[in-house]
This record gives C-alpha cells, sequence and structure tokens, in this order.
C-alpha cells in the first residue's frame, strides 16, 4: 500500500474523531444569529427562542445560552427581565448617537494613519479596500454585509489603536442591526459602494477637511435618512 495514502487516510480517520470544540459551537451560534439579523429573517425587537436554536443547530442549551448571553454583552440581543432576549431596537434618537460618535472614532482612526511616517499604516487600509472592492458587489447580501464590516474594521486595524480593537465588538453589534436594516430597506449597493470610494478618496487626499466632509456624508447623512425610513415606518405600523 502506498505510505503516503496510508497516511493521509490516518489523517482523515484522526480528523472525523476530532470532536468539535465548545468554542466552535458557541461561534456557530453566534454567526447563524448574525446572518438571519443580516437577512431580515430576524427583525429588531423579536425575540430569539431558544429551543429554536439549539434544535436547528443542534447544540447544547448552555451552548446555545453562553453564546447568546456574548451576543447580549457585545450589543446584538437585549436582556428582558421574565422575557427572555430580543434582536437589539433600532431607535432613532440612538441610531443618531451611534453615528456621531462613529464619525468621531472613524476621524481618530484616520488621524492616527494619516500620521505615520512609514506609510505601513495607509497600505493596510488599501489592502482593507481592495477586499472590500472584490467583495462588495457581491449578488449574496450577507457577503456584502460583511464587506462593508470589514471595510470598516479595516480603517481601526490599520490604525493600530488598541482601545478602538477594544471597543470594536461593541460597533460591530450596532452596526450590525443598523446595516441590516437598511439593506433590506434600501437595497441599493451602487450607492453604497459610491459613499465608500469617496470616503477613500478624501482619506488619501489627506485633506482632514475632506475626510470630515465624506464621513459626515457616509455616517451622518446616511443614519438621519435610516432615521427617516424607520420613523416613517412606525407610524404607518
Amino acid at each position: 500500500m502506498d505510505p503516503v495514502e496510508t497516511a493521509r487516510g490516518a489523517a482523515e480517520r484522526t480528523s472525523a474523531r476530532t470532536p468539535v470544540s465548545n468554542t466552535e459551537r458557541r461561534q456557530r451560534v453566534i454567526d447563524e444569529i448574525k446572518r438571519r439579523i443580516v437577512l431580515g429573517e430576524l427583525r429588531p425587537g423579536e425575540r430569539i427562542i431558544e429551543a429554536d436554536l439549539t434544535s436547528s443547530l443542534e447544540v447544547s442549551r448552555p451552548t446555545a445560552r453562553e453564546a447568546l448571553n456574548q451576543m447580549a454583552r457585545d450589543g446584538f440581543l437585549i436582556q428582558e427581565a421574565y422575557r427572555g432576549l430580543r434582536v437589539a431596537d433600532i431607535e432613532v434618537d440612538s441610531m443618531l448617537e451611534i453615528a456621531r460618535v462613529r464619525v468621531a472614532l472613524d476621524t481618530e482612526a484616520i488621524d492616527e494613519i494619516l500620521d505615520d511616517s512609514t506609510g505601513a499604516r495607509m497600505a493596510r487600509l488599501e489592502e482593507s479596500w481592495e477586499r472590500f472592492e472584490s467583495e462588495s458587489n457581491a449578488a449574496d447580501p450577507l457577503a456584502v454585509h460583511e464587506a462593508h464590516i470589514r471595510f470598516h474594521r479595516g480603517i481601526w486595524e490599520a490604525a493600530g489603536n488598541y482601545l478602538l480593537m477594544r471597543i470594536w465588538p461593541v460597533v460591530e453589534a450596532q452596526m450590525t442591526i443598523i446595516l441590516a436594516y437598511d439593506q433590506f430597506t434600501r437595497r441599493d449597493a451602487e450607492r453604497a459602494h459610491a459613499i465608500h470610494a469617496a470616503l477613500m478618496r478624501a482619506i488619501r487626499s489627506g485633506d482632514r477637511a475632506r475626510i470630515r466632509t465624506a464621513l459626515d456624508v457616509h455616517t451622518m447623512d446616511s443614519a438621519q435618512e435610516l432615521a427617516l425610513l424607520v420613523s416613517g415606518s412606525s407610524d404607518q405600523d
């Protein structure tokens, strides 16, 4: 028997016997809930049924509970006494507050990128942009959402700021809820790409005033437009 094939078969048998860790199972639950939020299968305010997760994902209740508690800590879900967990709501006031904070934090990250005389941070940002360019026009709305999130995370990663990365999970949670609503409400990938392209051009220019304007258009103006859509939807209900 071929020794290479023998070794390969042994490796495959070992891999098949390797149990999936609790961490991997917990992450699978988190990823699935995010997917459902992004695709609009779970709407803001909708309750999370733990039993449904354990059944559909074939995980234990403790594993599902750990995942749900983690998502509540990060802001994806809201814990209510005697009522369990639900997807975080989109409230107009908080949406605008989040947008203002994001502009301030993105400004700090971009300042740190531009202040790097070696150009290494800008090079990292360019890599993030190239990936966004290649993925943002995908037909799959989940892929588009993930490309958007990765690009914004890439800005903070390029800055190399420890504190920004520590608070990223909370920011990502809020962005996911808001962007998911934006995606299944407007479904305008070309508009989203154009706004990001304008922001990237502004960053490359190094003009701080132009960058701030681009951030306001990208984040504040978009939040205000979405707030109007949310308000209109609430009025109709």
